[in-house]
């Protein structure tokens, strides 16, 4: 039996762009937004119909996750968004146990929309809170403050929401160690089920790129920020969260809850190579065979949705080689790592025989280990996984 899939829906528009991001993003404006939610709705249902005659099933696609990303998902009115979980609705089937997440900016957060995000089945609410400090708020270029974060929990907790992620980011130009300490003592008396907690990375054509380039802001220290993941790891494992991926923590379910895990389910499908479909400008989409992307303007979006029914600009067909080296990188992404024998079985390829140079190159840079027939990365790995992917692209 085919296991459920998962959809990605891209909501682009955002008041003001961040200094680090590098998403697909635009500004902000309702007839754009009344327009491309129209569109998302229309692709949705021509991948509804797509994918049924492609499995040549006269069911609908069983979905078990949907994520709202973006961009500023909850910046677009509630109706608009209840409408497009209407459309998923109509074109799959949402399994009973379905997580729907709506990724929030608190500075875009109301009460009032919580209501009709409860009332379409959101049950998942993932809160770019980024620092508690605002200093580090305003030179992120975030249109909130740490108090409009704390207020956003906590309309959600009233509002009945018991599965939170909150999101940080570490090692921030001029962010001292007692600061970042500052902040996860902050994240962890919220007790959110889930943390979200992210090295800074710098990426080319950004902002604060263009700020460090032109020595406007200091340049992040790396040794810092090994430091500040060493404290994350620990201060979240004495909190009771399961460290289950580089950058992602779970709290352990209470013993009486009926939920058996808070890790992102959506995630998970990124991780383990399940099956997601992206709609939206910009998205991505992979079926375990090829993987493809769609147009990024916005506007070009909209055209070609309303001419085609869909908008993907460029596929690419995977070999068995390239399906292999994808799941090998993306499961190290897993603190379990890969099983040796259940990647051998899945894709006919003995590990330790096709990598067995770069495996004791990086086992003697202390990147990786073999334990228990998994493959993993070590604290150190973790810290520099990117110099082991390189050795699987």
């Amino acid at each position: 039996m085919k296991k459920p899939a998962g959809i990605y829906l891209h909501i682009p528009f955002c008041e003001r762009k961040c200094t680090y991001c590098n998403f697909n993003t635009t500004d902000f404006a309702n007839d754009l937004a009344s327009r491309y939610t129209d569109a998302v709705a229309r692709e949705i249902a021509y991948w509804g119909r797509r994918l049924a005659e492609e499995f040549q099933s006269k069911e609908r696609l069983a979905v078990d996750t949907i994520f709202f990303g973006g961009g500023t998902p909850s910046i677009i009115e509630a109706e608009q968004l209840a409408a497009l979980v209407q459309s998923c609705r109509d074109a799959f089937h949402l399994t009973e146990d379905i997580e729907i997440t709506i990724e929030i900016n608190p500075a875009t957060f109301s009460s009032k929309k919580l209501e009709e995000w409860r009332a379409s089945g959101v049950n998942r609410a993932s809160v770019g809170v980024q620092s508690f400090i605002d200093s580090e708020l305003t030179a992120l270029s975030r249109t909130h403050t740490a108090d409009d974060a704390r207020r956003t929990i906590g309309l959600l907790r009233e509002a009945g929401f018991a599965n939170i992620s909150l999101d940080l980011i570490a090692g921030l130009p001029g962010q001292t160690l007692a600061d970042w300490e500052f902040n996860l003592a902050e994240a962890l008396e919220l007790l959110p089920e889930h943390l979200s907690l992210y090295l800074l990375e710098v990426k080319e054509g950004t902002q604060l790129f263009a700020q460090i380039e032109r020595g406007r802001t200091p340049r992040p220290d790396d040794d810092l920020a090994a430091e500040m993941y060493r404290k994350m790891c620990d201060a979240t494992g004495g909190a009771g969260y399961e460290h289950y991926e580089i950058s992602n923590f779970a709290l352990a379910p209470r013993a009486d809850s009926n939920i058996k895990s808070f890790r992102s389910k959506h995630n998970m499908k990124y991780w383990t190579g399940a099956a997601f479909y992206g709609m939206g400008c910009g998205a991505h989409s992979y079926d375990g065979r090829a993987r493809w992307i769609n147009i990024l303007k916005t506007e070009h979006y909209i055209d070609r949705v309303l001419s085609d029914g869909h908008a993907v600009a460029e596929r690419r067909d995977l070999t068995e080689q390239d399906r292999a080296a994808e799941a090998l990188f993306m499961g190290l992404r897993l603190i379990e790592g890969v099983s040796l024998d259940s990647f051998r079985k899945d894709y006919g390829l003995d590990i330790e025989d096709r990598y067995g140079d770069d495996l004791s190159r990086l086992n003697d840079a202390g990147l990786i280990e073999i334990c228990g027939g998994r493959l993993k990365l070590t604290e150190r790995g973790l810290l520099l996984s990117n110099e082991v992917f390189e050795a699987f692209i």
